[in-house]
């Protein structure tokens, strides 16, 4: 045997774990959803600020909610069609808003920790 192989354990991505996604480990997210507000999406973030910020001012006018509705589809079309304030963004396979696909539920894959293999965590995936 060469010098290459030996000594050195590799480990490989996990893709058999329940917490495996595109490189990515899951378990913190799913033992604590949403505690890491920096793993969530930048671009659903950046929309529920103004969706925030939309609520304050309509109160403000007294609106009904019809009224509400009509001038939020108008917001958000014109929000939806702005540049998306992520450069990772890459298209989806599936429909999603935004269409992304780093992106489950309102998570950001690429911000969460890599896989490091299989580790205690390892929990086969269920079939569904």
């Amino acid at each position: 045997m060469g010098d290459a192989t030996r000594g050195e354990l590799v480990r490989f991505p996990a893709v058999g774990c329940r917490f495996f996604q595109l490189g990515r480990c899951l378990y913190e997210e799913r033992l604590n959803p949403g505690y890491h507000a920096d793993w969530r999406c930048v671009v659903l973030a950046r929309w529920e600020a103004v969706y925030d910020d939309f609520l304050d001012r309509a109160e403000n006018f007294g609106l009904t909610e019809t009224e509400l509705g009509v001038l939020w589809g108008k917001r958000f079309e014109r929000l939806a069609e702005e540049s998306v304030p992520c450069p990772d963004v890459r298209a989806a396979d599936v429909d999603s808003m935004p269409e992304c696909r780093h992106l489950l539920e309102d998570v950001c894959l690429l911000r969460l920790p890599v896989c490091a293999g299989q580790c205690e965590r390892f929990r086969l995936r269920e079939n569904p």
